[in-house]
């Protein structure tokens, strides 16, 4: 086989993270990349962008949607244990959102520059 479709790079991401379940048997973006290029025997690499965009696609389906990772102690991707998990991944996640939207609207009112009018609730209220 030449080069995988974003379908079967997809699977191959969820496959192999189904592997790593919980924080503590995260893997890293590295390794799952080896992984996915010696694994899969595709004669054509995956790269690091495409890889990374295959799990951003996989969070999306309810097979994926326990994707979780980290920059933090090495880094890392691994697949939720429960909703809990989850939950404080995501929650993570909503917090650095938050922060950068915030930062963003200072800079914006700062310059004299107009907000976004289509934002969502939730960031109005900041």
């Amino acid at each position: 086989m030449k080069k995988p479709t974003d379908k079967m790079l997809i699977h191959a991401v969820i496959f192999l993270l189904n592997k790593h379940p919980g924080e503590g048997k995260r893997i890293k973006r590295v390794d799952l990349m080896r992984k996915i290029n010696t694994y899969f025997n595709w004669t054509v690499r995956v790269s690091d962008r495409e890889m990374r965009a295959a799990i951003e696609t996989a969070r999306s389906t309810p097979e994926g949607a326990l994707i979780c990772s980290t920059t933090a102690n090495g880094g890392g991707y691994w697949m939720a244990n429960h909703r809990g998990e989850l939950d404080r991944y995501l929650s993570q996640d909503e917090s650095r959102c938050l922060e950068m939207w915030n930062r963003i609207r200072k800079q914006r009112l700062a310059a004299g520059l107009a907000l976004y009018d289509d934002v969502p609730e939730q960031l109005e209220l900041l």
